[in-house]
């Protein structure tokens, strides 16, 4: 994201802004504007459709292709701010990214999936963000009092806007509309239990997951629902980036699931060096989420993916995690069903 660099040109403009706790898009002087570089325009709207609180919101349109990068931006943050919480809305489910750039060059971002036409609030604490892959190191931490500009990227028309991306993505490019409202910057952290076995509990207010084309997901009942009702089978499932090294010294994942009707699931683990792996499990029909425990022994390459790596599965090396319903890919397979994933663990 090179045009980060351009923060410098456009921050004069904006001295004489007076720093505030909360954003509530009511007036003209809110202080968002499309990245440098980037793609769109922003304006605000009074369409009460498209306004969660007030009057006002603010409304993002923009062109999604392959290679395009559409984000906003903000660069008078809090320098006290120690998490974000804001309302947002999208014309159709996306993976976005909350970002912060520090005048040392460390850009550190935080991913959230969007349902789609319909609001949904999303508090992000300093915690939760990594650095980005393609930034190089400083000291390895997010430091509000270095941060040069917040901002909010589409994910999903960055990378799912290939031909290949569509075929278990669906169609990502085109015109797109992107709705903000209430704006907060926080003092306090959202309280969460601290588990370094977990890979994910779901206590955020968001998901961290992106869903394949024709599934649905959701935050309910503590854990995330996976939904989908199409009479033809595809590729169903749900997935997730992963923190580099994070699997180190596992013996495996344990994944606490229930699903309604009967099948089998899939767990797909894909290596920084390109190599995927998969195992699967029966699910379906329990009365409440159930643990699935997999040793990474149980788990083998995929046949397309062969010769990419040294062909030997090294948790160290795993970026990211998909659970998909493998049995709707096979004839007489359900391809209506309900998920409900209460967790995600690391064994050790």
């Amino acid at each position: 994201m090179k045009a980060w660099a351009a923060f410098g040109l456009v921050i004069s403009a904006f001295v004489a802004q007076e720093p505030q706790s909360r954003i509530d898009f009511e007036t003209n002087q809110h202080g968002w504007l499309v990245l440098p570089g980037a793609d769109g325009k922003v304006e605000l709207t009074e369409n009460p459709n498209d306004v969660k609180a007030g009057k006002r919101a603010l409304r993002y349109t923009y062109t999604a292709a392959a290679g395009k990068l559409n984000a906003i931006i903000y660069l008078e943050p809090e320098n006290w701010a120690r998490a974000f919480r804001f309302w947002i809305k999208a014309d159709r489910p996306a993976l976005f990214a909350f970002s912060v750039q520090e005048e040392s060059g460390e850009r550190w971002h935080a991913p959230f999936w969007v349902s789609g036409n319909t609001w949904q609030q999303v508090t992000i604490a300093l915690s939760d963000f990594t650095l980005a892959e393609d930034t190089k190191p400083v000291n390895n931490k997010l430091d509000m009092d270095d941060a040069q500009g917040i901002g909010l990227v589409d994910v999903s028309a960055v990378f799912l806007t290939t031909p290949e991306a569509a075929l278990l993505f669906g169609d990502q490019s085109g015109t797109r509309l992107m709705w903000l409202d209430d704006f907060e910057f926080l003092n306090n952290a959202p309280v969460r239990r601290g588990d370094p076995m977990s890979i994910d509990d779901f206590q955020r207010d968001y998901l961290v997951w992106m869903a394949t084309a024709y599934t649905t997901l959701k935050r309910e009942a503590g854990g995330m629902r996976v939904e989908y009702n199409l009479p033809f089978p595809y590729i169903f499932g749900a997935l997730r980036m992963l923190e580099p090294n994070s699997l180190r010294e596992t013996k495996g994942i344990e994944i606490t699931v229930q699903v309604q009707t009967p099948t089998t699931l899939a767990a797909f683990v894909e290596e920084s060096d390109g190599e995927r792996w998969s195992a699967t499990f029966e699910a379906g029909g329990e009365s409440k989420p159930e643990p699935r425990r997999l040793l990474w022994s149980q788990f083998t390459i995929t046949d397309d993916t062969k010769g990419k790596g040294d062909g030997k599965l090294d948790p160290a090396q795993v970026k990211m995690l998909s659970l998909v319903d493998w049995g709707a890919l096979n004839d007489g397979g359900p391809s209506v069903n309900r998920w409900l994933v209460q967790s995600v663990r690391k064994m050790k």
